[in-house]
């Protein structure tokens, strides 16, 4: 009967298996390999080279090796087909083949049941994947080595993409590889980020409140408190103290509230009125811009802020009012950025971007002990983008617009056709905000001494007291010279401006 090479799972089944079971249980004391000259004469004797005292095979990938039994072989089982292959060559010689590192487990019966189990160990050629290496990639210094199974990259790459380059290579070879390159060349990458935001709020309101007093009677409306008079019914005596002035008065007494935009009052017969109207329309424009350059060097981050900290309150220890401790702890606001740069080759950039613009909002804080702690409205993004150097990319377009109404009035006299708005005060504000953040990468390198430009007023020169009380001069540049010192401007010569194709520059030369 010929010989077939299988796996674990296709051995044997039924009842041939339960036969192949009971065989291997009578003569497994024999079985359990140790030297060649232990073995029975009737087992198998496996001669190959490579295969040390205690049956163990070592192989390289795509390395063979040929074992040669003393009996026919029915039956040769490999229990991992992904690591190593088997083909029969002979009834008495099998071709074992590594195809990946790993360990498994080669199992042979002849036709009388007898067994022997070989292990195979494959394992990577290193010599073979250094030559590989240096062959794909001659410009880097890879050191390929072998720890647990681990294929392990170390030394120093160009850029990242002969690093990342380098790791698929690896793992045509082994399963797992640690990528332990470092990209070198000491590129340093300048980020130029503008933040661009506009806010624009228009709020309109209106209120009218009025009082009546005459004899013993007096009434009025005080929606939405403007009407800031206090009068007592037939003198017009003020009720309490008067208040402390905010705005304008009327006979240096009563105080008008500065929401008050129109006011007036009068006596009719015995009637005295006065009216007060807060109207008003206000328009406020906000532009922020920013423009934070962060230089840094090829994967190490680099962090930006332009902005403050504002204070808050946290309670520590203690269960009760008297035990408990107050701390101050900072939270910062402002314009943020951070960003990762990784220079991956031929003037590409690759970066991990983070900007953030917060600001302090008071109308969503929270009291707490006595302390007004704002929130913060903050807009901001964390994205990974990829452009050639002095591209520019727009991270983020923002547009955001929020709308406010409010309305104050009597109950029933605020809804009526014509005199509703008396009774009734009203506040609309619209605000609209847009951002924009603009990112432009730039590879930069170190200025020599003599590159360095002068620091603005660093050649200042300080007036003395003839130059400050007798000519006008308080201090100047004594790197520039003064406007119009160099006379008057010149008078050019030939052709300049645009100049067409048909006639070149050159033609005119001569002038």
């Amino acid at each position: 009967m010929s010989a077939n090479c299988t796996s674990t799972g296709r051995i044997a089944s039924g009842a041939r298996l339960r036969w192949l079971l009971c065989a291997a249980m009578l003569v497994g004391a024999g079985l359990a390999p140790a030297t060649a000259a232990q073995r029975p004469a009737t087992q198998p004797t496996l001669v190959a080279d490579g295969i040390g005292a205690n049956g163990r095979l070592d192989l390289m990938i795509n390395r063979s090796a040929v074992l040669t039994t003393s009996s026919p072989v029915e039956t040769v089982s490999i229990a991992q087909p992904e690591i190593a292959d088997c083909n029969v060559l002979s009834p008495t010689s099998v071709l074992v083949t590594a195809k990946k590192a790993g360990n498994t487990q080669l199992i042979l019966l002849d036709r009388q049941g007898r067994r022997q189990s070989v292990d195979i160990s494959v394992r990577l050629d290193m010599q073979m994947v250094q030559d590989e290496m240096a062959r794909l990639f001659p410009s880097a210094k890879i050191e390929a080595s072998l720890t647990n199974n681990v294929l392990v990259l170390s030394g120093r790459v160009p850029t990242l993409q002969v690093a990342e380059q380098a790791a698929a290579v690896g793992s045509a070879y082994s399963q797992r590889v640690l990528n332990l390159l470092e990209v070198g060349g000491g590129q340093q990458v300048m980020l130029q980020v503008r933040f661009a935001e506009v806010s624009r709020q228009a709020t309109s309101a209106l209120g009218i409140n009025g009082a009546v007093v005459g004899g013993s009677f007096f009434g009025g409306s005080n929606v939405g408190q403007v009407n800031p008079s206090a009068l007592l019914p037939g003198d017009g005596a003020f009720i309490g103290d008067t208040p402390t002035p905010q705005g304008l008065t009327i006979n240096g007494d009563q105080a008008i509230n500065p929401s008050v935009t129109m006011y007036a009052g009068g006596q009719i017969g015995s009637m005295y009125v006065q009216a007060f109207i807060a109207a008003l329309r206000q328009n406020n424009l906000l532009r922020v811009l920013a423009e934070p350059n962060l230089v840094t060097i090829s994967g190490q981050e680099a962090s930006f802020l332009a902005g403050g900290e504002y204070p808050v309150p946290v309670t520590q220890g203690g269960s009760g009012d008297n035990n408990a401790a107050i701390t101050i702890e900072y939270k910062e606001f402002g314009v943020r950025l951070n960003f990762v740069p990784v220079v991956v080759g031929k003037g590409r950039i690759r970066m991990k971007v983070a900007p953030e613009v917060s600001d302090l909002d008071y109308t969503s804080g929270v009291r707490l002990n006595g302390f007004l702690i704002p929130g913060l409205v903050t807009r901001k993004l964390q994205t990974t983008v990829e452009m050639g150097e002095g591209q520019t990319f727009a991270l983020a377009g923002l547009l955001q617009s929020g709308v406010v109404a409010s309305k104050d009035s009597v109950p029933g006299l605020g809804d009526l056709p014509v005199l509703g708005p008396l009774f009734r005060s009203v506040r609309y504000q619209r605000r609209e905000t847009e951002l924009v953040v603009m990112v432009t990468p730039y590879l930069v390198d170190p200025m020599n001494p003599q590159d360095v430009p002068p620091l603005p007023g660093e050649k200042w020169r300080h007036p003395t007291e003839y130059d400050l009380f007798l000519k006008p001069d308080l201090g100047a540049d004594r790197s520039r010279a003064d406007a119009g010192s160099d006379g008057p401007p010149r008078q050019f010569y030939g052709p300049y401006g645009f100049v067409p194709a048909t006639r070149p520059a050159a033609a005119d030369s001569g002038r």
